[in-house]
């Protein structure tokens, strides 16, 4: 309160913040709740993607043994996830993860059982089951191979070990 007001005397005296204000020309001065650090954001050299500090939007949850997983094709564009777990779940074993695709890969989805043999089971259940009007094709999941690094041109290759 003493801050604001000046003294305590019957004079009122200018507050510290309306001085600071009047020698800036106008513009207040830091205030002392106002916190001034970097925002480590985009464009303040923070080495992030430039959304802060968060944990991001994650990788999903498609993590796990590939015989566990079934992929989905054929899905009409009103099928959400919701809808395909329930309809997997009714028809086969419980799922523990079910997601549908978009973008690129529109109209396809994946599910996740808890052991491969419920995996194989419902790939002979799901396949050509019929969904919100369109004939599901089902397959087992395919891991996408991961591609070497070939040498660019201008680059030597790298050395390889002799023979022991």
């Amino acid at each position: 309160l003493k801050l604001l007001l000046g003294s305590t005397s019957g004079r009122r005296e200018p507050s510290r913040v309306f001085l600071a204000r009047r020698e800036s020309g106008g513009v207040p001065a830091a205030m002392p709740w106002v916190w001034m650090g970097k925002g480590y954001g985009k464009g303040d050299g923070g080495g992030g993607g430039g959304y802060g500090k968060g944990k991001g939007r994650g990788k999903g949850r498609l993590t796990g043994a590939p015989e566990q997983k079934v992929w989905i094709g054929n899905l009409s564009e009103e099928t959400k996830w919701k809808d395909l777990q329930t309809f997997v779940d009714e028809k086969c074993a419980k799922s523990t993860w079910v997601e549908v695709f978009g973008g690129k890969n529109a109209g396809t989805g994946a599910v996740i059982f808890k052991t491969a043999e419920e995996a194989t089971a419902a790939l002979a259940l799901l396949n050509g089951a019929e969904l919100n009007g369109q004939a599901l094709v089902a397959d087992a999941w395919v891991p996408k191979p991961k591609e070497e690094e070939t040498p660019e041109e201008g680059k030597a290759a790298p050395a390889e070990a002799p023979p022991a």
